[in-house]
């Protein structure tokens, strides 16, 4: 691990440079309607929004990432035919 290195740096390496940095993450966790495009909305004027959608097809089940919720995610793994990686792989 490099100095000044964390854990949330190596899983999200783009995300210094997102919109929600800072935000409460239960923003991008909601359930109702508003909520969600709430987050979507904060996602869509974001300049990592592609590669933070990259990363949750791969990793993330639930939320809002990349602009895509997880029913969203789910159709894009069938279509890609992907599956989540298990948490705690590299």
């Amino acid at each position: 691990m490099f100095q000044g290195e964390t854990r949330r740096g190596r899983m999200f390496p783009y995300l210094d440079d997102a919109i929600c940095r800072g935000l409460d993450p239960e923003l991008f966790y909601a359930e109702s309607g508003a909520a969600i495009m709430k987050a979507k909305s904060l996602c869509a004027a974001c300049p990592v929004r592609e590669k933070c959608l990259e990363w949750a097809i791969k990793r993330e089940e639930f939320g809002v990432w990349g602009g895509t919720t997880a029913r969203e995610r789910a159709a894009i793994r069938r279509e890609r035919g992907l599956r989540l990686v298990p948490a705690g792989v590299a």
